[in-house]
């Protein structure tokens, strides 16, 4: 081949690279909260270094099987991504607290799941279950998604402050505000039978700033 052809064929093998589209990098997944891997809870827990270990062990295999799953979110349009994300959320936590109960005590399972729905607050109330404890009415069922999306809105704001205090202030404001809004949004019973659902309160930690 002559010098002229292969210096032809060069350009165009880069032509052709150029135009191909580069892979976009995956939004990454928001998987159901593991809440002992806060240092706090796992403490309040009376959680030993055996149990994490192995409540990591499973996570991050529990994970790995519904990585394609959540993975195909993205390609879904808003509703169908909501109905979808929040199946698939009942599914991994089913199958979660299924293999943690092995490595829980009892004592430590029933508080974990006491926390857990407190944790996800209004997110908790749209599970089906919880509806019917709670006794939901159809317009309450309507408006959750104002609700939640207003609670996720914050936390994204406070996990994206860099500045440890500035966070910390946040964190404590949304709290407060979420606790209003929360009882705002339920009737006295609904609150009771909320109450009997998650047990006494906690105070989570705020989430780490990113480095």
């Amino acid at each position: 081949m002559s010098p002229k052809k292969v210096l032809g064929l060069a350009c165009c093998l880069l032509l052709t690279g150029a135009a191909r589209p580069q892979a976009q990098p995956q939004a990454p997944i928001n998987y159901p909260p593991a809440l002992y891997r806060m240092a706090d809870v796992s403490k309040s827990l009376n959680l030993n270094q055996e149990q994490i270990n192995r409540l990591t062990v499973m996570t991050d295999q529990l994970q790995a099987r519904y990585r394609a799953q959540y993975g195909k979110l993205n390609g879904l349009n808003d509703a169908d991504r909501l109905a979808r994300a929040q199946e698939l959320d009942r599914q991994f936590y089913s199958d979660w607290t299924k293999s943690a109960a092995g490595i829980f005590n009892q004592d430590q399972r029933q508080r974990y799941q006491q926390l857990y729905h407190q944790y996800g607050g209004f997110n908790t109330l749209y599970d089906p279950d919880v509806q019917k404890r709670l006794n939901l009415t159809p317009a309450q069922v309507q408006g959750l998604r104002d609700a939640a999306d207003w609670s996720d809105r914050q936390m994204q704001l406070i996990r994206n402050t860099n500045d440890a205090a500035k966070a910390g202030q946040l964190y404590g404001a949304y709290w407060r505000q979420r606790q209003e809004r929360f009882n705002n949004f339920l009737t006295p019973a609904q609150q009771q039978a909320w109450r009997e659902l998650t047990g006494a309160p906690y105070s989570f930690q705020p989430p780490l700033p990113p480095r």
